[in-house]
């Protein structure tokens, strides 16, 4: 083997190793990474209550199982566990309460916020409704996009056909390379029309944009989330800059243009005073681009948020402590056998619930620091 060879041997084998270091490398931080994020306390009190029980059972696996009062025995447990699920439950259920609560100021808010997204959309719907209003209406977006086999495409499917290594689509294509598709305008109004109405349904009646009075419809966190992932208000702030005399606010007729600076000045009563131009807009769209979206969307992830991990928690020792600790001790108190079975049972019951009341006599004190600790 020659020295070139051999130096070019050497130096892909130290990529190799080097690769291999990097790999090894990435999963130890990893696993340190997982480790510190480990609930290690919960861990900890698991492995203390498992210890309880076994020393439990193993006490009366010495004496045999027998030599106790099985009937007391049964009885006590039945009255600890009577007691102990009744203040787990009121607790329970003041947690329930405020979680409601909580909720209850959530969905006003969501509902707030969907109504200034549904006074922005009530401003579109006008301004797409006219042609005389958009620049070279006979030959550009509106007629383009309107009608035709052009009029069900979706902005949210377009834009993400542009921007991803997608499936070919000869249908976007051709919109696309169209003579009448111009980046800046077409897209502008393709973003406008997705907004005000589903354009992939042939019935795309919006009830909400057809009247004055305030909605208390909320926004699915599907569509959302749809508006998020292609930044569709943020397409429409860009495009508007003051220099771009796409729309001629002028030809609208007066009561649309009191329509559109009435739904501005429900939208944010700043608004109030602004003149009917580009800017307007653009502050709009900026506003529900960067702050009321992003606010919907974390109030519409609460609302969807079924039980928490510490309700969770509580349901699920009340739920143990009412079979292992009442069900199944009343059924054995009925039965009193005399038999090595009964006997066995009792002493696996009386285990599990020692174990049962070593965790959450461990765990309250977390419990009570995590309901304490806001931040």
């Amino acid at each position: 083997m020659s020295r070139m060879r051999q130096f070019f041997v050497k130096l892909n084998l130290k990529k190799r190793i080097s690769k291999k270091l990097k790999s090894v490398k990435g999963s130890f931080f990893y696993l340190i990474y997982r480790a510190r994020r480990f609930d290690w306390i919960n861990f900890a009190l698991i492995a203390l209550a498992l210890t309880v029980s076994l020393l439990m059972f193993y006490f009366f696996w010495v004496k045999c199982f027998i030599g106790f009062d099985h009937k007391s025995i049964l009885s006590n447990l039945l009255t600890v566990n009577g007691v102990f699920s009744a203040i787990l439950i009121t607790y329970l259920f003041t947690r329930i309460t405020w979680a409601k609560d909580r909720k209850l100021e959530t969905r006003e808010e969501a509902i707030r916020i969907s109504r200034k997204i549904t006074e922005f959309r009530r401003i579109l719907k006008v301004l797409t409704d006219y042609y005389n209003v958009w620049v070279n209406q006979d030959r550009h977006s509106k007629s383009l996009l309107d009608h035709g086999k052009f009029g069900k495409i979706d902005f949210y499917d377009f834009r993400l056909y542009l921007i991803t290594d997608s499936k070919k689509n000869e249908l976007f294509d051709e919109l696309y390379n169209h003579d009448d598709f111009s980046e800046g305008v077409s897209m502008t109004y393709l973003a406008m029309i997705s907004i005000v109405e589903d354009r992939g349904k042939d019935y795309r009646w919006q009830q909400e944009l057809y009247k004055h009075f305030d909605t208390k419809g909320i926004y699915n966190i599907n569509i959302v989330e749809k508006w998020i992932d292609i930044n569709i208000f943020n397409t429409i702030s860009y495009w508007l800059t003051p220099d771009r005399n796409w729309i001629y606010f002028g030809r609208f007729r007066r009561e649309n243009q009191e329509y559109i600076k009435q739904a501005a000045a429900r939208f944010d009563e700043k608004y109030t005073d602004y003149e009917l131009d580009n800017n307007l807009l653009k502050e709009m769209a900026d506003d529900i681009e960067n702050h009321y979206l992003k606010e919907l969307y974390k109030c519409l992830l609460v609302l969807k948020r079924g039980i928490t991990s510490i309700n969770l928690l509580i349901l699920s020792l009340v739920s143990i402590s009412l079979v292992f600790g009442v069900l199944i001790p009343f059924v054995l108190l009925l039965i009193n056998g005399q038999v090595d079975w009964f006997y066995r049972a009792v002493a696996v019951i009386a285990s599990v619930n020692a174990g049962l009341m070593t965790y959450f006599v461990a765990k309250f004190p977390f419990l009570i620091n995590r309901e304490l600790k806001w931040l």
